[in-house]
């Protein structure tokens, strides 16, 4: 049975299959899976200047057909192929919005800069965003109303009682 990975849609007869539809809720995944074994760590570092911010990944032999990166206004994919078939990958939420259109990537033999352009010019306190904390649940029914420490007590009144 020959299915794209997607959508399920399963069939037997191959030319069929590739004459097969896209699906309407993604796309298609021409490029094969990566198993995993080949990826590895990567040193990397990053740099800022109130208008732009640089990442520098560490990675001798970079090959530059095997490598990509893709920036979008808060996130970062780097995808890093070299010394063979090892790879790096690393995927940024980025701590503010930057200018897509103004990015710049240099490869040399030893080291990759990625240098985007911030929307706004200010120093970042980091790279990337800071992971969201889960409120705690109030252990009682107050809440701090006036931020000054007084707790008001939330009442609730059942509508269905006369």
């Amino acid at each position: 049975m020959e299915y794209w990975s997607c959508c399920r849609r399963k069939t037997s007869d191959f030319n069929a299959f590739l004459a097969q539809d896209g699906c309407t809720t993604g796309k298609h995944m021409w490029a094969k899976k990566d198993a995993g074994e080949n990826v590895v760590p990567c040193r990397h570092d990053w740099h800022q200047t109130e208008g732009e911010v640089t990442i520098s990944v560490y990675a001798k032999n970079s090959l530059p057909e095997l490598s990509r990166v893709e920036v979008h206004s808060t996130l970062l994919n780097v995808h890093i192929g070299f010394e063979g078939e090892k790879e790096f990958h690393q995927n940024v939420k980025l701590r503010d919005v930057t200018d897509v259109k103004r990015i710049y990537v240099t490869m040399t033999a030893t080291k990759i800069e990625i240098t985007i352009r911030k929307a706004e010019p200010m120093q970042w306190a980091s790279l990337e965003l800071p992971a969201v904390k889960k409120q705690q649940k109030q252990k009682d029914n107050t809440t701090d109303w006036a931020g000054h420490g007084r707790k008001a007590i939330t009442y609730f009144r059942n509508l269905n009682t006369v």
